[in-house]
């Protein structure tokens, strides 16, 4: 049996992912864009529908435009926006174990960050649902930061909880979950100890270069016997 890869103390931070990671979301953003493509007489394939997974709302945008859509940028945001936040609003559809593991994390004193490419009223309404006092920060898509692969998301993560994303060490002890490419590549190139997350995936994250663990969800045995390793 392989070693189980191991954080070497208690972490500094932990960053979350949202769409895919925290919630399963990512259904309710296709849907949205499928209905917006149909709604402007475009054609809706399964490779568009991949090739949207994990993209920046700009690269979203782009991509719709080039089905049909006839809106620009900030039109196909609004709309987008809306149209998830509403789905959300009637159930918000948590990773199975996600809320037991962020209300662990804080009876442990270790500080959770949401790291999301989605718009604030999104991040917002999220981190307002968690249990009660979950995320010291919330870092989203309406910050003006470059969108993940970049890793200026998790390094202003950092930042949000007194951390000097400078200090490889530091950065080293922060642990992320993650489940796309894009989000991956953004947590390996922050330095962080990376946690892909494959259970609502839609994208394969077979590149063990870009992930330290891979579990299903939270209640995986892996990450069980990590966290309770960290305790000791």
């Amino acid at each position: 049996m392989p070693m189980m890869p191991m954080m070497p103390m208690k972490p500094a931070a932990v960053f979350w992912d949202l769409d895919g990671t925290l919630i399963d979301s990512d259904p309710y953003w296709l849907e949205s864009e499928r209905a917006l493509v149909e709604e402007y007489g475009g054609s809706w394939t399964q490779e568009t529908a991949r090739a949207l997974e994990g993209a920046s709302l700009p690269s979203v945008a782009a991509m719709l435009r080039s089905c049909g859509v006839a809106l620009d940028d900030d039109a196909i945001r609004r709309r987008l926006t809306d149209d998830v936040l509403r789905r959300e609003r009637c159930r918000l559809p948590w990773v199975e174990g996600a809320r037991e593991t962020l209300v662990q994390l804080d009876a442990e004193g270790v500080a959770s960050v949401l790291v999301t490419g989605s718009p604030r009223p999104i991040a917002d309404m999220v981190s307002a649902r968690a249990p009660v006092g979950a995320f010291g920060a919330v870092i989203c898509g309406d910050d003006g930061l470059p969108s993940k692969p970049s890793p200026e998301p998790y390094l202003a993560a950092a930042r949000a909880v007194g951390i000097d994303p400078r200090d490889g060490r530091s950065m080293g002890r922060c642990l992320v979950f993650e489940d796309s490419l894009p989000g991956l590549r953004s947590a390996r190139a922050a330095g962080c100890f990376v946690v892909a997350v494959t259970g609502h995936a839609r994208v394969p994250v077979e590149d063990r270069s870009l992930f330290d663990l891979s579990i299903r969800d939270y209640g995986d045995p892996a990450l069980r016997s990590l966290l309770q390793g960290l305790w000791r």
